[in-house]
């Protein structure tokens, strides 16, 4: 085969730029069986683990985060469920990337297992006593778990939002879906086909009765910058799909940075942490902002471990489609959403977008005042709250989790001892 010489030089970049991500992929690989190969047998599923309820997490270091956000909610199920008298150890984490299973034997006190392979995956599924499996994400790969048909697979996701993934008919591979709310079970029912009401438990964000510690680097920026409302802008990422694209940080964040802080705004800045993964403009567009932020007095770069004591310390919101939206609704305080540029995401009619005061694309400029619109709608929040959460009461997320898992555990269990009477 020949080549025009026009051609060459750019069939030789992209040939090149194919083995060296070839030759990534291979590195990374061998990095994973070596930590896999250093991992303690203490990983490894074993015959007298007894857990009743579990969480699976086919995810890598750069999506841990998922997980991590229900690792209290499960400390709460777990309590319960010694109570209940399930035993000492009734909930574990499977885990199928030994650095994620290093990663979180420092985080949690629940036992964690590793598998990359099947064998391992079939000794933990197949527990005799486990009852429930917990999902905190869409990944294809949970699929190869769903194939087990003892445990009841529960879907959680990591968080509630209005993105098009929410309402994939994926989610028709569960047993149960753990909706947050109304407005959840109503989109579900109005886009899926055969997934009823039997199978959805609202549960609210049990995260949300966390005990909030506010971390010391924002009390020190706390009391040398007293002055000034506190908005929290909380950009989200890039997306995988051009549907998914509900990033917007490329498209105006420094626009929207400069002016809240020449209002005299101080500003808490979290981005997504994906954010830039996949689109390298997103990646430049982060360190501007970051560097806006860093460079101004009353600009605060959030790098704590979650969304929580942002809920109390900010005043206002400025949030991408996500679900910190959804969760600072329980705030009560006021909101402004920020619509997607790409045109091919996927946007709910009806959604939280048309709901609040909305960033348009082009119109950043005016986020001084659509704030002030948003401080003017007296009570607006706690009626999406309402719709979106229900009950936000402390305690009230929580309690309505662990009713939903006892039940599911209950259902199954019933299930179970009937098809064995046969």
């Amino acid at each position: 085969m020949s080549f025009l010489p026009a051609e060459l030089p750019n069939t030789a970049v992209r040939g090149a730029a194919f083995a060296q991500s070839v030759a990534k992929l291979a590195a990374l690989r061998l990095r994973e069986r070596v930590r896999e190969s250093r991992l303690p047998d203490e990983f490894n599923p074993r015959e007298d683990d007894d857990f009743v309820a579990a969480a699976y997490f086919a995810g890598d270091l750069s999506s841990v985060y998922q997980l991590e956000q229900w690792l209290w909610p499960f400390e709460q199920l777990e309590s319960r469920l010694k109570e209940l008298g399930f035993g000492d150890k009734p909930f574990g984490i499977m885990v199928r990337n030994a650095t994620v299973a290093k990663y979180l034997e420092g985080v949690t006190a629940f036992p964690i297992r590793f598998s990359r392979l099947t064998k391992g995956l079939d000794e933990f599924m197949q527990a005799s006593n486990l009852r429930a499996v917990f999902y905190v994400n869409q990944a294809t790969s949970n699929f190869q778990s769903l194939r087990y048909p003892e445990p009841a697979h529960v879907h959680l996701s990591h968080g509630e939002s209005e993105k098009i993934s929410m309402i994939s008919n994926q989610l028709k591979g569960y047993d149960f879906v753990f909706t947050a709310g109304q407005a959840a079970r109503d989109r579900i029912k109005q886009t899926l086909y055969g997934l009823g009401d039997d199978r959805m438990f609202d549960v609210g964000r049990p995260q949300l009765d966390r005990p909030r510690t506010v971390p010391p680097e924002w009390e020190d920026f706390k009391a040398e910058h007293p002055d000034g409302k506190a908005v929290f802008y909380a950009s989200t990422w890039e997306g995988d799909s051009p549907s998914m694209a509900y990033g917007t940080i490329a498209f105006n964040g420094e626009a929207i940075v400069k002016s809240l802080l020449e209002a005299g705004y101080r500003v808490i800045f979290r981005p997504h942490p994906r954010t830039g993964v996949m689109n390298p403009e997103f990646e430049d567009a982060l360190e501007a902002v970051e560097e806006i932020v860093e460079a101004d007095p009353r600009g605060f770069r959030d790098r704590s471990p979650d969304v929580s004591w942002q809920l109390d310390e900010a005043d206002i919101a400025v949030v991408e489609m996500t679900s910190v939206a959804f969760d600072w609704l329980s705030s009560g305080k006021p909101l402004v959403m920020v619509q997607p540029h790409d045109p091919d995401a996927e946007v709910l009619e009806g959604g939280l977008l048309d709901k609040c005061p909305t960033v348009e694309p082009g119109q950043q400029d005016q986020i001084v005042d659509l704030i002030d619109q948003a401080v003017s709608r007296d009570g607006s929040v706690d009626a999406l709250a309402q719709l979106y959460l229900g009950e936000t009461v402390p305690g009230a997320q929580t309690a309505r989790f662990i009713r939903a898992a006892e039940r599911v555990i209950e259902l199954r269990s019933g299930e179970r001892r009937q098809k064995a009477a046969r």
